[in-house]
């Protein structure tokens, strides 16, 4: 008898010790992303089961949504429209564009817009602008969409930010920032949200100094303009890190993919549940969206390549593969 209380002591020393180490790397930042969201999601699942209406639900990604800009027959891009009764039969509870859903601000384009692929879509579809659909003049897709080009909302067990990134050059304006961090804060705050999901345009929050160098065009945003010199990243270190140290942050951004060019793009911060995905159309066979389950317990994505609607873990597609092809291997 004495014997088992020994061998009982000696586990429950164990396990106290590992829950303090657990603990330690979780205030230090130094619990491998992975298992920080794994030990999140249970305990928040754990103290709170409840979860709002739906439980359970998918929508998909798509970016550059115009396509190829050599193309200017006006319309969205081929493999899209193509693939679109594919799309339909998946079922998505909605659908999010990352910007430049028209080449020109023009009403043609706009119109073809509207009838080869918005009006055929029975789910919500929701836009973060691009400089194709805004810039210089916001009248006409302010026609179609609205005023309201960012902003956040509750949807299942996630809380949904949208962004606008062509209010100002290459970051977010005060009004903006402002709205951010309090969407923030009320995703984080809420028990019932286990994911925080933000969508935007320009590719802000990806700084890759070491690629820009290399110089090659598939590994590459469709333009350098916001990628800073020494590959500062503000939002990141300032907003989305913070954020991330209480709930699974995953940012998209589709400022790429219009010559097949850095899409899809994956990131995944070593230490913190801080994912960056970037995905963008551009009429090659490299055209390809991507597919998001969300659940309260579980998150899984994979891209969705258009030609022959294969899917790909996203994990393959991270900076080390997009690093090699810069590197011509």
């Amino acid at each position: 008898m004495i014997r088992f209380y020994k061998f009982g002591a000696v586990i429950f020393g164990l396990a106290v010790t590992l829950c303090l180490v657990i603990f330690s790397l979780w205030k230090l930042d130094r619990l491998p992303s992975g298992l920080r969201e794994w030990l999140y999601l249970r305990a928040a699942n754990l103290v709170n089961n409840s979860s709002r209406d739906p439980a359970e639900f998918d929508f998909f990604v798509l970016g550059h949504l115009y396509g190829s800009p050599s193309i200017s027959d006006q319309m969205p891009d081929r493999l899209l429209l193509e693939r679109l009764p594919d799309i339909l039969s998946a079922k998505p509870d909605f659908m999010v564009s990352l910007g430049d859903i028209v080449y020109q601000k023009k009403d043609i384009d706009f119109l073809n817009l509207e009838a080869a692929f918005l009006k055929k879509l029975p789910f919500p579809f929701y836009n973060s602008p691009g400089n194709h659909d805004v810039a210089n003049d916001r009248s006409l897709y302010e026609a179609y969409f609205g005023k309201q080009t960012y902003f956040g909302k509750e949807y299942g067990p996630a809380h949904l930010i949208f962004l606008d990134t062509e209010r100002v050059e290459c970051g977010l304006d005060q009004p903006q920032l402002d709205m951010l961090q309090q969407e923030l804060g009320k995703a984080i705050a809420d028990p019932g949200t286990r994911f925080i999901f933000v969508f935007m345009h320009k590719t802000l929050v990806f700084q890759n100094p070491e690629m820009k160098v290399l110089k090659h065009k598939q590994a590459m945003p469709n333009v350098w303009d916001c990628q800073k010199k020494d590959g500062a990243n503000p939002l990141m270190e300032k907003i989305f890190k913070p954020a991330a140290r209480y709930k699974p942050v995953i940012i998209f951004a589709g400022d790429v993919g219009a010559w097949g060019n850095l899409s899809p793009y994956y990131q995944r911060d070593p230490w913190l549940p801080l994912t960056l995905v970037m995905t963008g159309l551009g009429d090659t066979s490299q055209d390809n969206i991507i597919r998001v389950h969300v659940s309260p317990a579980s998150l899984s994505m994979d891209a969705l390549f258009l030609e022959d609607m294969h899917s790909s873990p996203l994990e393959a597609y991270d900076q080390a593969h997009w690093l090699n092809i810069a590197r011509g291997r």
